[in-house]
């Protein structure tokens, strides 16, 4: 293989939805760069002139991650560095039960606070996520519903240059994780010349997935809020949230 440089792109994911995952396939590919302390999170007005820095200076065959709600100034900043950008997706009936036990784990996330307060209980962690609500941490600002949270990053899918991948195609089989790297790989390269035999890189872009290697690492199933919420969460998503599964086409 030659040493084929590939232009520096983003992983996009929403939270709980298998980040760890795409970054190892990513990684997979021979050379390929990730620093995991420069990953950026959040709205564009956020970030500091440093964190945008590195992402303008980023250098090819390496992609930066991390969470970005859409926005009309964070595509714009995208398109004039170039970057192309893998969107990551997942069921968000599982996203919502993933995220609800992270969060107690994690002092610094907005919601710590609310969802460790006592006598808070899982089922008022799932409730609060669902519903949204206003955060009891000082300063916090007021948390959406589940499908105004979900959409304010899956906006991004259909945007040009934007590679949406779904977590349950990673995960479900064999064959759809290879057809997805496949996928992958197509889109990141495009019309770029390269000597890589494209099944050889699949194999090994698939063989570097060790998601248990990752300290956020739960259970990475698919459909494991079945198992976690009962009839009227169901009840309670299915209102808040039902037309965003149509929309997504994850069954109800």
């Amino acid at each position: 293989m030659t040493d084929t440089k590939l232009p520096r792109f983003l992983l996009n994911s929403i939270p709980k939805s298998g980040t760890l995952l795409l970054k190892q396939l990513l990684l997979g590919v021979p050379g390929m760069q990730n620093d995991p302390f420069i990953g950026m999170y959040g709205h564009y007005h956020y970030q500091t002139e440093e964190k945008l820095t590195t992402a303008r200076t980023l250098p090819d065959h390496s992609f930066l991650n991390g969470h970005f709600h859409y926005s009309k100034k964070w595509e714009t900043f995208f398109e004039e560095l170039k970057m192309k950008q893998i969107f990551v997706l997942r069921d968000p009936r599982d996203v919502l039960v993933s995220y609800a036990h992270f969060i107690p784990k994690v002092p610094l996330h907005h919601l710590y606070g609310t969802f460790t307060q006592e006598n808070f209980s899982l089922n008022d962690r799932f409730k609060f996520l669902i519903e949204g609500g206003q955060p009891i941490t000082s300063g916090v600002a007021f948390q959406s519903d589940i499908s105004e949270w979900y959409r304010s990053f899956s906006d991004w899918m259909g945007r040009p240059n934007v590679h949406s991948v779904r977590f349950e195609d990673l995960m479900s089989s064999e064959e759809n994780r290879r057809k997805a790297t496949g996928e992958i790989i197509d889109f990141l390269w495009g019309d770029i010349a390269h000597s890589y035999n494209r099944e050889e890189l699949i194999t090994k872009m698939t063989a570097n997935i060790k998601p248990q290697e990752s300290v956020t690492f739960r259970k990475g199933k698919i459909g494991s809020w079945r198992e976690e919420l009962n009839s009227d969460l169901e009840a309670l998503f299915m209102k808040h949230a039902g037309q965003l599964l149509d929309e997504l086409g994850y069954g109800r």
